[in-house]
């Protein structure tokens, strides 16, 4: 009689306490003889002479391949030591026993006292036994009939003496034989064994996991990971990649995940480091390597090659059902050298990637990516603690420092792990010393860990990744990408790159940043050694100027940026010397806000791309300043009175901002900055003229002279900019506009002339004022000055004094928003031909006596859809008390506001559409309707959530001055809704308002996922001051869906009559229920 046993079964986890030990040197341990000291997965007890050449071999051969590990007495056991007390200790330090029965198994004693002692440990020890009936019919056994009646009666004459154990010996074969198993006849033995296996794995997966029991918030990000890897599809190979900065988990995750699904495959894989692998072993061939011995359970030291590694994948797993987890991969040519593709692996296969860079993973071909999250508030708590406190609670007497080590770890698990374990049995003292160390100097097992991702940036995107850390978290992304591009560093593809590493993110638009990555990236710009100095190529707070000036360090400066407002840094109170600028030679940035600066400032680094400096102080730039490689200047709120005195070269000078300047009097010759494309002197109101050489600048797209009130003179060639898109000329209603009054009339003869120099561009002779706004009969050559800007998308002439707008305005079809507020329009031409006109602003016209006709949305076409130039889109009619037909105003807003609805659903465009408009009532389609200014909003079924397109509300609001007054009275009205803030896109000011008047507000905002559980009530706020007041007296609401918008397109359409609010005429929308 014989008895084997096979090798435990080999899984990741149960190695993972040995870091990242291979499956080579577990297999060779595997190999080696057992000690009295061995435990074992499976105990196999069989007839030798049966089965040992054929099923049992067969078992044992399927064992060792899944790498269980298990007692073979012929192999294993040293020569020279007893068989019987190694057989008694493989029994008692199994987990598994299994028992092939087979004709002749009852006839061997030694099989029948195995059985005995299976069965003693058993009751013991609760473990699992599991028969197998292989040539024998499992009732014969129970009941002891056939061959199995022969032997036991062959027993009970040879030990007549002993019956008892006769006895014991039935009993334990009836009482494994009632237990479920195998019944092998007339069955294939292959489809058995591999039954057999994969039950054993299951009972050692569930009961020999060595996954820390310290983990926690795993639950939600393996179900998220369950979900992505789709484990029921029956055909697909899936590949998904794991994703995150260094340190958040995603190894530990992968090892939780590999540990619950793992027994779902027959082949199981688990690479630690590819990275590793390639720098330290054979490099693709390491790794294909390990691949084969974890799926296969065989070494494959003769492969040498990678072209045979990779047939002998292909060919031994195309198919097997496998798992196969690639850890920390690096570059995407690792990917591809390894060559384990979808294409490789057996049906319902699956890989898992993981990598810090999310662009590898696309790039590999992944079918999704999850991110793996930090830890929430509690999770990170529950952590800390018990590396900390070995407890699940804080001592109350470390509550607050446990607050701060929170807020300094921010949820990365690593960080949390290092400083609870460092900080375990100390005292509350040591717990602050420790802090206050960390903000000086923060943990290096930490910033190894994060300067992993660092260290394998180029050089540009460290760049980019230092100057985030030390001066732009939380700022705007556009922004900080125009910052960094004026500075060369090609921030666009930069940033994604830092944001595929995890090293940034972008939420609402802002630049996000991790504090231990900020730590990381200042404590890399600060740095010094004994053998090399501090370098100090940046500087963002005060005290950082002086500790440059005493190591005498000024050359290397080459950013500087001072902005209390985004910084913490502002201890320094006292004013800074100008005169600390003067030997920062290499500057190449500089940006100063909310920063008292003085003294004589002489001197400016002309190595400048970049300058913004808010509140700028002085009433000139240095002279000696030459600003050749400047790309933007930005002087907001200076004391400038000019840029600078003669003439300076900034050939490179893009964008020059220097709005509310309050002292500005002259602008340099435009013929210094030839590519200048914006130019903003917004509130600028001491300016009296504009330099005519402003009509070199061929490249300016955007041009904003809102306020400046004390201008007389505007070069007519301004209208020679063909170029511009933005035109903003608010409030400029000086004595040039009275100079059109008397002069002004293009010739057209010299119509086509813009071209030509300064002297030539324009003929002027005298005509009235409405010559140059000339009413729809005059011919539209007498303003032919709007035709040549037809690249025009938005128009601001609000408040200009104006009394006609000409024909013309039709032939400027790009135009995309529209402000004619506050001007003295009795009528306006046709806007039908805008037909990309999306926002029209008519507030404050007070002698308008009719609405002009408006365009048809439709034909708006994909470029305002592709570039999304506008987020919203407006029809504004507010404090216009001589439009004597309201009713139909009503119908041409609320008709233009469905077409827009019906467009935006087609191809979305805008995050809301609103409309503002004389009325008392809310339209009768609002089923959903209150009496006040708020009203709760009902859930919609998930069926109708599928078919809803959007949400529409709508508020009553009346304005009235309650009493006189000579001071400034205003007004506010906020929107809730939803997830959505929206202030009344109109100016509620006291001094224009002077009828008491009711007004409809309607807006739309397009469906979003997000909006599932937000069932908030929707309601309106109002803010008052200084005598004139807001109420709102009704509100309503409703859901938008897709039969709707066909319903009510086709009835607006229909011989192109207006939609009706009244019940009679009304169009039956189902959509808007209660």
């Amino acid at each position: 009689m014989q008895i084997y046993f096979v090798p435990v079964r080999f899984t990741i986890l149960a190695y993972s306490n040995m870091a990242s030990s291979s499956r080579s040197s577990s297999t060779s341990a595997m190999l080696t003889y057992p000690t009295r000291n061995s435990n074992y997965d499976v105990f196999v007890s069989f007839r030798g002479e049966d089965t040992r050449n054929n099923f049992t071999d067969f078992l044992f051969h399927a064992f060792q391949t899944q790498g269980i590990f298990a007692f073979r007495d012929d192999t294993n056991l040293p020569k020279g030591e007893s068989i019987a007390p190694e057989l008694l200790h493989a029994i008692q330090h199994s987990q598994i026993f299994v028992v092939v029965f087979s004709t002749n198994y009852a006839s061997s004693t030694w099989c029948l006292q195995e059985l005995d002692q299976i069965c003693e440990f058993l009751q013991l020890s609760g473990k699992h036994v599991l028969p197998v009936f292989y040539d024998v019919d499992p009732s014969e056994v129970r009941h002891q009939k056939g061959s199995y009646a022969e032997a036991f009666s062959k027993h009970e004459h040879r030990f007549q003496h002993d019956s008892q154990m006769v006895s014991k010996w039935r009993e334990a074969l009836t009482q494994v034989a009632n237990l479920s198993g195998w019944d092998l006849r007339h069955k294939p033995q292959s489809a058995s064994i591999k039954e057999i296996v994969q039950k054993i794995i299951n009972i050692l997966d569930c009961g020999s996991s060595c996954v820390s029991k310290d983990l926690v918030g795993m639950d939600s990000p393996i179900q998220e990971l369950q979900k992505l890897l789709l484990l029921d599809l029956v055909h697909d190979v899936r590949v998904i990649g794991i994703c995150g900065m260094g340190g958040i988990g995603k190894t530990t995750l992968a090892t939780v995940l590999y540990d619950r699904i793992s027994q779902l495959f027959g082949a199981c894989c688990f690479i630690d480091d590819v990275s590793k692998i390639y720098r330290l072993h054979d490099g693709p061939l390491g790794a294909q390597k390990q691949i084969l011995d974890q799926t296969l359970g065989q070494e494959h030291h003769q492969i040498c090659n990678h072209y045979n590694a990779t047939n002998l994948i292909r060919r031994r797993l195309c198919r097997q059902r496998a798992l196969i987890i690639l850890d920390n991969v690096g570059q995407v040519e690792q990917l591809e050298k390894i060559a384990v593709y979808r294409e490789c692996l057996g049906a319902r296969s699956r890989i898992i990637i993981i990598s810090r860079d999310e662009h590898i993973l696309k790039q590999y071909g992944v079918d999704a990516v999850y991110q793996v999250p930090l830890l929430n508030q509690t999770n990170s708590l529950q952590l800390l603690c018990r590396k900390a406190f070995k407890l699940d609670h804080i001592l109350s007497t470390y509550e607050r420092l446990v607050d701060d080590i929170l807020d300094y770890v921010n949820g990365l698990p690593l960080a949390i792990k290092v400083l609870g374990s460092f900080l375990y049995g100390r005292g509350v003292s040591e717990w602050s010393s420790a802090l206050a160390r960390l903000r000086e100097s923060p943990e290096k097992d930490v910033m190894d860990v994060l300067r992993l991702s660092f260290d394998d940036l180029r050089e540009t995107e460290k760049e980019i990744f230092l100057h985030i850390a030390c001066f732009f978290i939380t700022y705007p992304e556009k922004y900080v990408k125009n910052v960094l591009n004026c500075c060369e560093f090609h921030a666009d593809i930069g940033l994604r790159v830092l944001v595929d590493k995890s090293l940034v993110s972008i939420e609402d638009e802002r630049i996000l940043m991790h504090n231990l990555l900020k730590e990381l990236g200042r404590n890399i710009v600060a740095q010094y050694t004994s053998k090399e100095p501090r370098k100090w190529r940046r500087l963002w707070f005060e005290k950082q100027f002086y500790d440059v000036m005493l190591e005498n360090m000024e050359k290397n400066v080459e950013a500087i940026v001072l902005d209390h407002e985004y910084e913490e840094y502002s201890e320094v109170d006292e004013d800074m010397d100008a005169v600390i600028f003067k030997d920062f030679s290499n500057l190449r940035l500089l940006i100063i806000d909310h920063v008292n600066v003085s003294g004589s400032f002489n001197c400016l680094s002309n190595e400048l791309r970049y300058i913004e400096w808010s509140g700028y102080p002085f009433m000139y730039l240095p002279s000696s300043f030459q600003p050749n490689q400047l790309v933007e200047l930005i002087l907001k709120y200076s004391s400038l009175k000019q840029l600078w005195e003669g003439k300076k070269n900034l050939p490179k000078l893009r964008i020059l901002d220097l709005s509310h300047s309050n002292n500005l009097i002259k602008i340099p010759d435009f013929g210094e900055f030839p590519n200048l494309e914006r130019l903003n002197l917004k509130g600028c109101i001491q300016l009296v003229q504009l330099d005519p050489s402003i009509g070199l600048l061929k490249k300016i797209v955007y041009l904003n002279l809102r306020y400046c009130r004390s201008l007389v003179s505007i070069p007519n060639n301004i209208f020679g900019l063909r170029s511009l898109i933005v035109l903003k000329m608010h409030g400029c209603s000086g004595s040039w506009f009275k100079e059109f009054n008397n002069t002004r009339h293009l010739d057209v003869s010299e119509s086509a002339s813009h071209s030509q120099s300064m002297s030539s561009i324009c003929k002027w002779t005298t005509k009235p004022y409405h010559s140059l706004l000339p009413t729809p009969t005059t011919n539209t050559v007498m303003f032919p000055s709007l035709l040549s800007i037809y690249c025009l998308r938005e128009v601001d002439i609000s408040c200009c004094g104006l009394s006609q707008l000409p024909e013309a305005i039709g032939c400027l079809r790009w135009l995309e928003m529209l402000n004619l507020g506050g001007n003295n329009f009795v009528t306006l031409p046709s806007l039908r031909e805008l037909s990309k006109l999306v926002h029209l602003n008519l507030e404050d016209c007070k002698r308008l006596e009719s609405l002009p006709e408006l365009p048809f949305p439709s034909t708006i076409e994909q470029d305002l859809r592709k570039n999304r130039y506008w987020k919203r889109a407006g029809l504004f009619i507010f404090n216009c008390p001589k439009i004597s037909d309201k009713e139909r105003c009503s119908r041409m807003t609320f008709s233009w506001m469905t077409q827009f609805i019906q467009m935006n659903n087609e191809h979305p465009a805008f995050s809301n559409i609103g409309i503002v408009n004389p009325g008392s009532e809310i339209p009768s389609l609002f089923n959903n309707q209150s009496v006040d200014s708020s009203i709760p909003v009902s859930p919609v079924t998930r069926d109708k959530g599928n078919n809803i397109v959007g949400f529409l509300c709508c508020a009553v609001f009346s304005l009235a001055h309650c009493y006189p007054t000579t001071t400034r009275s205003w007004a506010l009205l906020e929107l809730y809704a939803l997830n959505n803030i929206v202030f009344l896109p109109v100016n509620l000011d006291g001094n224009l308002i002077t009828v008491a008047s009711n007004y409809i507000w309607l807006i739309y905002f397009p469906w979003k996922s997000s909006y599932d559980d937000l069932y908030a009530p929707f309601h309106v706020k109002t803010k008052c001051d200084g005598g004139l007041d807001v109420e709102v007296k009704k509100c309503g609401y409703g859901w938008v869906y897709k039969q709707d918008l066909q319903e009510l397109n086709s009835k607006m359409l229909h011989k192109h009559k207006f939609l009706e609010f009244e019940d009679e005429v009304q169009p039956q929308l189902h959509s808007f229920e209660i």
